[in-house]
């Protein structure tokens, strides 16, 4: 499946001065969650597909889904064996989507068809994921396979354009055909939310809306689309990059002190979260917030173990104490995450971006 284009920020150089101007521009809700990718593994259209849809599908009309950069299997495959921030997703794929609308699709299209959608999980804004009112997934584009150019990404990804993807109008035609009306809420996929569409706009007078998920989030930004210049261009609210940075951490070129330098190189989630499963899997301890006390000092010490040398050559002055108080900041926000992540998904915490970058 072809991974999905980046989209550039409004201000990007690559975005063409006359994109704002365009008649036909629409702006869509940006939702705060997870990449996914999915498609219907059609056998009338098997020379189409990579390789590794085929050896992921299970047979006709099985369907194969992803994240942003990796095919991650196929929605009939044992949940024991996918990651556990994918559970309800799949478990979406299997109640929410009208495989045999798809199929009829792949007629009128005369090429089997690429969804990308988000995957509804806890990442920096809370809609209220734990109260069974969210969907699963949420469609924003479709891509024919007959228009894929190539599957690979250009070496700069903002040169790439969507130039081959389905019209606004089409793809949410499309997006609304696939859904099946019938799947509980918290197994459901719907449409991404449309809140304008404008002969022009204006990005530096624009007010962020409160979301369509949730009465209490403002959105964490728009798409702005246009057709007429194969383009998707994105808006993100500033508050929500400040929040963004207190759930994952800076990066390192936005730190002030050597401490928060080393906590932006090292203090990964994937590092966090290797420590919380040693915890809980290896050691039997309960998971659970409480873990963060005795969580921050071993991750400090893994970071100091295993970066030692090339942390000794970075050129800045660090203060080691001064490191302890931003891991068990970046921890207990992991922590929670994973919590979070695990009741929504109905799955084992230690199984939470397990296998996912």
């Amino acid at each position: 499946m072809k991974v999905y284009p980046k989209i550039p920020r409004h201000d990007h150089p690559v975005v063409p001065e006359a994109f704002f101007d365009s008649e036909d521009l629409v702006v869509v809700e940006k939702f705060d969650g997870s990449a996914f990718r999915f498609t219907l593994y059609d056998e009338r259209y098997a020379d189409v597909y990579p390789k590794i849809v085929v050896d992921a599908a299970d047979g006709d009309g099985s369907i194969v889904f992803g994240t942003r950069k990796s095919i991650r299997g196929c929605a009939n495959d044992n949940l024991e064996e996918i990651d556990g921030a994918l559970h309800r997703a799949v478990r979406c794929l299997r109640e929410g989507i009208e495989s045999d609308v798809l199929r009829r699709l792949h007629d009128e299209y005369s090429s089997p068809l690429i969804v990308y959608a988000e995957n509804l999980v806890y990442s920096t804004l809370d809609y209220g994921y734990t109260d069974g009112s969210l969907p699963a997934l949420i469609g924003f584009d479709v891509l024919p396979y007959s228009d894929v150019k190539t599957m690979m990404s250009p070496a700069n990804p903002y040169a790439e354009t969507f130039d081959g993807f389905l019209s606004t109008t089409a793809t949410w035609n499309v997006l609304e055909q696939i859904r099946d009306e019938r799947a509980p809420t918290e197994h459901a996929f719907v449409p991404a939310t449309i809140l304008a569409e404008a002969d022009g706009f204006d990005p530096e007078s624009y007010e962020f809306p409160t979301s369509s998920l949730s009465e209490d989030v403002r959105v964490e930004g728009v798409v702005v689309r246009s057709d007429a210049h194969d383009r998707r261009v994105k808006l993100v609210r500033e508050a929500f990059r400040e929040l963004n940075r207190e759930q994952f951490g800076q990066h390192p070129d936005e730190t002030d002190t050597g401490a928060e330098y080393l906590v932006a190189a090292y203090c990964t989630p994937a590092r966090i979260r290797t420590e919380v499963r040693s915890m809980v899997i290896e050691e039997g301890r309960e998971f659970g917030i409480h873990l963060a006390d005795d969580l921050y000092p071993r991750v400090v010490e893994d970071i100091w173990t295993e970066n030692y040398q090339e942390i000794m050559q970075l050129n800045i002055e660090l203060t080691p104490a001064d490191v302890y108080p931003l891991v068990a900041k970046r921890c207990v926000a992991e922590l929670r995450k994973m919590e979070t992540n695990a009741e929504l998904n109905a799955a084992d915490p230690t199984t939470i971006w397990h296998h996912l970058s």
